[in-house]
């Protein structure tokens, strides 16, 4: 059996819109030095993090849906079932060099503690990585069909609305620098590169 994003990042349509937001944000942590371990917040099924991140990075995963905690045991090193509004205490009790919010902020009533959270949990000189979705009149329509058709399962679990960047930003900014940010999908999409620090750690040159 296969788990859901392993099924959406193969299946048209929605394996366009998947690896679309894979491939941008592999092309923009390239130039980062990604530091161990990482910690997604909303992992899901641990197909997509596992994409970016690839095979020989520690991630550590927490999800609120037992169904998607028992795939990502397959993908990830270690995973939790929980909310990332109250992480397990497992998560809170060490630090990660990486933190990566995909698509997770935007079903929660109060991503301010989140990010307050990832606040604390994130290393000086930690990524943290966020990828949210747009409230534009295309993402609006985009969302009102999948979720009448192939993605019903999501119908009515955006809790909280990113009407523009500068939303997303005015949060983020109260915590961290943000780094380097872009847009994909259409402008559906935009994926955030914040760090605690004004210098965040690069790769060295190859």
């Amino acid at each position: 059996m296969k788990s859901y994003y392993e099924i959406s990042t193969s299946r048209f349509p929605s394996k366009y819109w998947h690896r679309r937001i894979v491939k941008a944000t592999k092309s923009m942590i390239n130039g980062y030095k990604i530091s161990e371990p990482a910690l997604d917040l909303g992992c899901g099924d641990g197909v997509r993090v596992r994409m970016i991140l690839g095979d020989s990075v520690e991630i550590h995963g927490v999800d609120i849906d037992p169904e998607m905690v028992e795939f990502a045991k397959k993908r990830l090193d270690k995973v939790y079932l929980g909310s990332i509004e109250d992480p397990p205490t497992e998560i809170l009790n060490r630090q990660y060099g990486t933190i990566v919010l995909m698509e997770s902020l935007e079903h929660v009533n109060n991503p301010e503690r989140v990010l307050d959270i990832a606040e604390k949990l994130l290393t000086e000189n930690g990524l943290l990585i966020v990828i949210v979705p747009l409230e534009t009149l295309l993402f609006r329509v985009i969302w009102w069909l999948w979720t009448r058709s192939w993605g019903r399962r999501w119908k009515n679990t955006h809790l909280f609305k990113f009407k523009s960047e500068r939303q997303l930003f005015s949060i983020l900014e109260k915590r961290f620098k943000v780094v380097e940010h872009k847009k994909t999908n259409l402008g559906c999409i935009i994926i955030t590169i914040c760090s605690k620090k004004d210098v965040v750690e690069t790769r060295p040159p190859l």
